[in-house]
């Protein structure tokens, strides 16, 4: 350890040898730790009288800050190290953030509104979060291979579970003058904890704070009377307002936890830090500057709960809002913040629009500046095992990467081809998913479509109709989404022949045939409904299990026996009429 000394190390040798600074903190981080009393070790800007400067060194983090007096010569935290200048804070605590706003965009893209459904909510509740970008899986080049990126604590509100789902930009029906659109089902793996990551060219592994989760987005398909079209849901890999160097496209992915360059002046003394961006739902984009890379800080695990537990958040990027990019010097909801409530989730980028945090708190201290914590990008796409579409980028964590951490080719020993015009299925090798054959559009003349419009109208005339109608439109895009990438149902729907029945049932709504048949090669309608419900309960999201539970029984009851449409709604009413509206509730 380096003697009590001033500093001799001022920025022009940060600057000017970036690698032994690295070099130096790593040693700090194994010498401070050691110290009784030390939290933490970061690297960032010195702060003094409660105020940060540009000041570059080594941070060394604690629970409590007393006088030198009072400390014993082994518990006092050198001057310098190395040469190089340290600072000596305290552990903030930090709170998870949420806020109200209810603007519906199309397309979807980042920097929006978000809120999950789950079992704890109330209509009081406003548990929303932000969209952070658009990600993808590793290693699927699929079409159909599109995902949101957010924080656990915002994707697993009101004890949600993988499986739910997440809308925008509130739940439906949660706030009724909003429009709530379901996008996706909550995926796993998520995370919201300590966990240890080996950051690309290292090779041993490092305690990261990560506060991260994801959603498929069920981008297909929208089918009701003439047409099955493909994206209905519209997305744009962008981020709303986020205008870094006139884009609002992420660059590429790049990792700051051994990076001196993100808090170094680029120049003379007079020189300013370097800034960064984020766009979140509460006070869209804001300017930043990083005071500390790898923070420590304590956060809320659950906001609300009458016994609050408190996480420890280690190796965290600590923002502070930059007061001179605005006139007023102050955000938008009149708080010299980076972020508020509700901006959780949001993407920090540098002013190179590469994506370096997950924001996920702001510390809750009101005695000092407000500071936002941003999660570590790197680890936070390595834990979920997703990658981000760039305009150009290829660093790990891009989904050009060609280091494994991108959409990388993979190859499928058997996988299900659903292009058969037959309804029959086989296997075939494939070096990517292919796009599934789309079912042919039913086309209507003027009076034929008017004459489906009036059955649709008689359909949602009756109470259960309305909720059946609903139903589908809550989970259809789901069906579709299961039909082509899940292999078990894959399987099910074409040994079931449901592209036969469905074919049949397209050529009845098109007047071709006068009802549909009961039985299709020996596989009976009452058969396919059945085997298809089992392999649905196994394979659906939560709120598809439901709806079947919910109406798998008039369901089944309409549709094994009706052999045309006014059959089916004749049965329908009669279903109502002897079991009562009142037993069908939405889900």
């Amino acid at each position: 350890m380096s003697d009590p000394r001033e500093p001799t190390k001022d920025n022009a040798h940060v600057r000017a040898d970036p690698d032994a600074f690295m070099a130096a903190y790593v040693r700090a981080r194994e010498t401070l730790r050691r110290i009784p009393g030390v939290a933490g070790v970061g690297f960032g800007h010195k702060q003094v009288g409660g105020r940060f400067s540009d000041d570059v060194g080594i941070t060394v983090y604690v629970g409590e800050k007393r006088p030198e007096s009072e400390l014993a010569p082994e518990q006092r935290i050198p001057r310098s190290f190395e040469g190089y200048r340290t600072d000596v804070r305290e552990v903030r605590r930090g709170t998870p953030l949420r806020c109200d706003d209810r603007q519906h965009y199309s397309p979807i893209r980042g920097g929006i509104q978000i809120q999950a459904q789950g079992t704890a909510m109330t209509p009081e509740d406003e548990s929303a979060g932000t969209l952070g970008c658009i990600v993808r899986r590793r290693g699927d080049p699929g079409r159909e291979n599109v995902h949101i990126l957010s924080n656990a604590h915002v994707l697993f509100a009101n004890q949600a579970h993988a499986g739910n789902y997440v809308y925008h930009p509130f739940v439906e029906r949660q706030h009724p003058v909003s429009h709530g659109e379901s996008l996706g089902t909550i995926q796993d793996p998520h995370v919201q904890k300590m966990v240890n990551r080996v950051l690309p060219g290292e090779t041993d592994p490092t305690g990261f704070y990560l506060d991260c989760a994801f959603a498929l987005v069920h981008i297909d398909c929208k089918c009701w009377i003439t047409t099955c079209t493909h994206d209905d849901i519209k997305y744009r890999t962008e981020i709303l307002g986020l205008q870094v160097n006139g884009a609002d496209t992420l660059a590429d992915v790049r990792s700051v936890a051994r990076d001196s360059a993100i808090v170094t002046p680029a120049g003379p003394p007079t020189a300013t830090s370097p800034r960064v961006f984020k766009s979140g739902r509460t006070t869209g984009r804001t300017v930043g500057i990083v005071r500390n890379v790898n923070a420590q800080m304590t956060v809320l695990r659950n906001p609300g709960d009458p016994h609050p537990v408190f996480d420890v958040a280690d190796n965290v990027i600590e923002i502070e809002f930059d007061a001179s990019s605005e006139p007023t010097g102050l955000n938008c909801k009149g708080r010299a913040s980076f972020a508020e409530k509700g901006d959780s989730g949001s993407i920090v980028v540098d002013d190179q629009r590469r994506a370096i945090g997950l924001l996920y708190a702001i510390d809750t201290d009101q005695h000092g500046t407000i500071l936002a914590y941003a999660s570590h990008i790197v680890p936070v796409l390595d834990a979920l095992g997703i990658c981000i579409p760039t305009d150009g980028g290829t660093s790990h964590g891009s989904c050009a990467a060609t280091d494994g951490s991108g959409l990388t080719t993979v190859r499928h020993a058997a996988a299900v081809d659903v292009e058969s015009p037959t309804g029959a299925f086989h296997f075939t090798h494939a070096t990517t998913p292919r796009r599934p054959a789309a079912l042919p559009l039913a086309e209507f003349d003027d009076a034929r479509l008017a004459e489906l419009l009036a059955r649709r109208d008689a359909l949602l005339e009756t109470a259960l109709g309305r909720t059946l109608y609903h139903t589908f439109g809550v989970v259809r895009r789901e069906l579709g989404y299961l039909a082509r990438n899940c292999r078990p149902v894959k399987v099910a729907w074409h040994r079931t022949q449901g592209p036969a029945f469905l074919a049949h049932v397209l050529n009845h709504l098109r007047g071709d045939v006068d009802a549909v048949p009961h039985e299709i090669a020996g596989v009976t309608r009452e058969t396919m409904l059945l085997r298809m419900g089992d392999v649905l309960r196994a394979h659906g999201s939560i709120p598809l299990r439901e709806a079947i539970a919910t109406h798998a029984a008039v369901l089944l009851d309409v549709l094994r026996d009706a052999d045309t449409m006014d059959d089916a709604l004749a049965r329908l009413r009669r279903w109502e009429k002897s079991r009562g509206a009142a037993d069908e509730v939405l889900v």
